[in-house]
């Protein structure tokens, strides 16, 4: 399998695993997360079907707009696919329906192999791209319903997925990732015969200290970005949560992104059950010095400027879980739960707080914010849980429908499940 697509924990954990295994006629059926794997008895050869499913409730208040006062449900993720291996070749295939919209999200096959005794991976295809901690998660790990700001906000032209190329070296206490990628095989680039979003991609994560019951991760993180031409260029940063896209950080429409260079640095720590995580990012963005036929202001043409992104959060188990920390790639992973609710038991509880900040008024129309998150998980399973989360943004913003300093609030749900 690819890195990642199993969770590895950070520190020891004595929480024994659900798996299940089952022998049919010579291929052997792994039970522990919904659905089984059928593999050979040696291993060489496997094949699951894998999804999730996140089911969203938002109820916003507070703000001077009433528009941003919506209280509305939406299908965060609907994911259907399928990962198999041969040997040292593995490959992802996943549909997703999201926000009214089918798309193709993970599909590549990824070759293991080792080099100067270290595991090496190289993989080809559509894939989710390495960036921060939170930024390098899958939308079903996360603490919080939606990721932090250094995540959310300092983001390639291209979003999330990229098609392209990928290697990654792992060590017992690190790992480097590194991509080159265009747009995702969901953009319109080929129709429309324009070229792609070139973006250069590298993150790194070292573990240099760890224990039975505790460990400190570093990690850093950067990426360029070639961007194409394009009519115009604008950014949105939701604040709140995906039931309310009006309440964000907006800036544009300005003068087309020519490039840009971002990178950033993260800690994070565990010590029992409880868990702490700081991010920082900036993004440098230059906007384009000449565009034919312009339409909008010329007084952008080859500006620059950069934003900004803070985020501090910090949780606990209180029933005693370790935190869900994967340990060979340095991102969220699926916690092991102590006494899940089909057994009989209370299953595991964990409680949260969040802080974000983002600066970017040095960018032409950019504009600030911060929010403040609390929140509360409970997992009925490892791979089943229910999510509360409340949420203060205050915002400052000089382009878009709603101008000047405000604020505003929201109650979010989530029922989710990934098997």
């Amino acid at each position: 399998m690819p890195s990642g697509s199993a969770p590895v924990m950070g520190v020891a954990s004595q929480i024994p695993t659900s798996n299940r295994s089952t022998t049919v006629g010579g291929l052997v059926l792994k039970w522990g997360k919904g659905l089984p794997e059928i593999t050979t008895p040696d291993n060489a050869y496997s094949f699951r079907m894998r999804g999730r499913i996140l089911a969203d409730y938002g109820a916003a208040f507070g703000s001077r707009f009433p528009a941003q006062n919506v209280s509305r449900t939406t299908l965060r993720a609907a994911r259907l696919g399928v990962e198999g291996n041969a040997h040292q070749l593995s490959w992802v295939f996943e549909g997703d329906y999201a926000n009214n919209q089918l798309s193709v999200v993970s599909a590549f096959m990824t070759w293991s192999d080792k080099m100067a005794g270290h595991l090496v991976e190289y993989t080809l295809g559509n894939k989710f791209n390495e960036r921060s901690f939170d930024g390098s998660t899958g939308s079903d790990q996360t603490v919080f319903l939606d990721r932090d700001l250094v995540a959310s906000a300092l983001l390639p032209v291209k979003g999330w997925y990229g098609l392209g190329g990928a290697f990654k070296i792992f060590g017992s206490n690190w790992h480097v990732a590194t991509q080159i990628t265009g747009d995702d095989v969901n953009s319109a680039n080929v129709t429309n015969n324009v070229r792609d979003d070139l973006t250069y991609m590298l993150r790194t994560h070292y573990i240099p200290w760890r224990s039975k019951k505790a460990l400190i991760h570093l990690g850093a993180w950067g990426f360029y970005e070639d961007v194409k031409p394009a009519a115009t260029f604008s950014q949105s940063v939701r604040l709140l949560a995906r039931t309310d896209d009006a309440f964000g950080l907006q800036f544009g429409p300005m003068v087309p992104l020519a490039n840009s260079m971002a990178g950033g640095v993260e800690v994070f720590g565990i010590w029992g059950p409880a868990w702490g995580l700081v991010e920082y990012g900036a993004r440098h963005m230059k906007l384009r010095d000449t565009v034919p036929g312009l339409t909008l202001s010329p007084r952008n043409l080859g500006a620059q400027g950069t934003e900004q992104a803070f985020s501090f959060q910090t949780g606990a188990f209180l029933t005693g879980e370790t935190p869900n920390y994967f340990a060979h790639t340095g991102q969220w992973a699926t916690p092991r739960i102590l006494h899940p609710v089909a057994d009989g038991g209370i299953g595991g509880w964990e409680v949260a707080a969040r802080w974000d900040w983002i600066d970017a008024t040095s960018i032409p129309t950019g504009g600030r914010a911060w929010t403040a998150t609390i929140g509360v998980n409970w997992y009925l399973l490892s791979f089943a849980r229910l999510m509360l989360n409340y949420t203060h943004a205050d915002v400052t913003n000089k382009t878009g429908n709603y101008i000047g300093p405000n604020s505003g609030n929201i109650i979010g749900m989530r029922s989710a499940v990934t098997f």
